[in-house]
């Protein structure tokens, strides 16, 4: 076949050629339409595409011929590929052996001239047709550009969603799921079809009810009331059963017209993260509770020191007294008779017994006074009782203060940091101290709990009491009830983490008027590992 070039004209109108031919018409219905195509371009190539894909199933035709001047046209090229032949000048066709001849240049002159030639039996449709046809093609060729951009979308979105490694699913607003992504399917142990139509807190939760009724915040229930994002930490059941706590993100997915269709929720297990800030928050409290320890020791020891001062000057006074008294009698060369022997001795006796307080005053201000390493051990507590009592004495007897010990015999011995725990007993007996500036008693009892193998220490005095509304805050850091003047409020925020880090309790016992009583159990026997 020649293939001659020729000069065309511009146009917007196309037309379709159709040779009468009366056998050919009856066997329409057997045999396949025979098309040539004039316009090799990416018209052309659409309607080939489509022809090719049976995109018109009604449409019995076939493409005989394509007909351009330019062989590189798109529409001649995919018409090459599928063996087709191909032309430069529609002159060129063989009518007889066609039933319809399409153009798609819009050039209406060459078409008459061509028909007029050499066909003038070949009747011509109106252009409306033809351009109604190329619309068509127009329209098939939009939906096929849409189609493949929704798969592409659709195929990208699919993608993302099964490899996301977050937890995610898509529900109805009536709580049922519409699709799952692998990682969550991973992380339940489950299969898709075990999934898609159930609620989904039978799947998360293993609820037989929605989360709210069982006062669990639904964020798929604030999302569809505000069309907003929604937010809530759940505790969520894993393939093990093993319980983990998730933070849920639910984002409306709507319509056109604003209609929330299905809500998408994000779940993020945050389990490991909770405890390492846990962990970091714990070793933080503790670090803190180490130097709060050891500044309210600080204000105790203040405290101790400022009526040790006092209790120890007397005895030095008359141990100076004494000591002058005898000096004065030696530088007499006189002998000393018996009366004066008995008299020296006995003045000794003072001075070893007063010295030996003093020294013991000393000894145990200089013992809750030194930085000593933690260390829980077996001890006493009738024992550390008494050394509390002897410290803060002198404090007593000069604000009137009676004290009385009940201590149990036989008592077993405590586990835990006897340094800590002393330091607990004398910020109690400082604040019953304080609490009866005018005098009072102070009673302090020791007593074993068989029930519980706990050792119960009661501190009781007979002040004002505190007043109901302030008990559940008087272990508070900062909060007292004191002047300003009288510390900062620490000391019974510390004595409660002393207690607690030694797996005990406190609590108080006070009614306004009728005084107070603090009551600390402390564990027996070896807890080490439970410490």
């Amino acid at each position: 076949m020649g293939r001659t070039k020729r000069s065309r004209t511009k146009t917007t109108e196309s037309f379709v050629a159709i040779p009468p031919s009366s056998e050919e018409t009856k066997d329409s219905n057997k045999k396949p339409l025979r098309i040539a195509i004039i316009g090799g371009g990416r018209r052309c190539r659409s309607l080939l595409e489509m022809i090719n894909a049976e995109r018109f199933p009604w449409l019995n035709a076939e493409i005989v011929a394509v007909v351009d001047p330019n062989d590189q046209a798109v529409g001649i090229q995919l018409a090459k590929e599928k063996n087709i032949p191909t032309f430069e000048d529609p002159r060129e066709l063989q009518l007889s052996n066609l039933d319809l001849v399409i153009d798609l240049t819009g050039r209406e002159e060459l078409l008459k001239e061509f028909m007029n030639e050499g066909h003038p039996t070949v009747k011509v449709l109106g252009t409306t047709i033809s351009r109604l046809f190329i619309d068509l093609i127009q329209l098939q060729e939009e939906r096929l550009f849409r189609e493949r951009q929704l798969a592409l979308i659709e195929s990208i979105v699919e993608t993302i969603f099964s490899s996301i490694r977050d937890r995610v699913m898509i529900m109805q607003p009536n709580m049922k799921v519409l699709d799952v992504n692998d990682a969550l399917l991973e992380w339940l142990g489950m299969k898709k079809e075990d999934v898609i139509g159930k609620p989904c807190y039978q799947i998360t939760h293993r609820f037989t009810e929605p989360c709210g009724n069982y006062g669990v915040h639904c964020p798929l229930k604030e999302c569809i009331e505000t069309g907003g994002t929604g937010h809530a930490i759940h505790e969520h059941v894993d393939r093990d059963n093993t319980v983990r706590y998730c933070e849920i993100s639910t984002v409306p997915l709507k319509n056109t017209k604003g209609k929330v269709e299905a809500v998408l929720e994000i779940i993020r297990d945050i389990t490991d993260e909770l405890e390492k800030k846990v962990e970091q928050k714990t070793r933080a409290f503790k670090k803190d509770l180490a130097r709060l320890i050891h500044e309210d020791k600080m204000i105790a020891l203040g405290k101790l020191v400022a009526s040790a001062v006092h209790e120890i000057n007397n005895p030095l006074s008359g141990i100076h007294a004494l000591a002058r008294l005898m000096k004065n009698r030696l530088e007499d060369p006189s002998p000393l008779d018996e009366n004066e022997r008995q008299q020296f001795f006995y003045y000794l006796q003072l001075i070893d017994q007063e010295s030996a307080r003093c020294s013991s005053i000393v000894s145990n201000l200089l013992s809750f006074a030194r930085q000593q390493k933690i260390e829980r051990r077996h001890f006493d507590v009738n024992e550390l009782i008494q050394r509390v009592i002897l410290l803060s004495k002198h404090k007593m007897d000069l604000q009137h203060i009676t004290v009385i010990t009940d201590l149990s015999d036989n008592l077993p011995q405590a586990y835990g940091d006897p340094g800590q725990i002393q330091q607990c007993l004398i910020n109690l007996v400082f604040n019953a101290v304080e609490a009866m500036p005018d005098g009072g008693t102070l009673t302090v009892k020791s007593s074993y709990e068989s029930s519980r193998n706990q050792i119960r220490i009661d501190v009781i005095d007979t002040g004002p009491g505190i007043p109901k509304e302030l008990i559940s805050q008087i272990f508070e850091p900062f909060f007292s009830t004191k002047g300003k003047d009288k510390g900062v409020g620490l000391g019974l925020s510390v004595v409660y983490g002393i207690i607690k880090e030694h797996r005990g309790s406190i609590y108080v016992v006070s009614e306004p008027g009728k005084g107070s009583d603090f009551i600390v159990r402390l564990p027996c026997g070896d807890t080490r590992n439970a410490i």
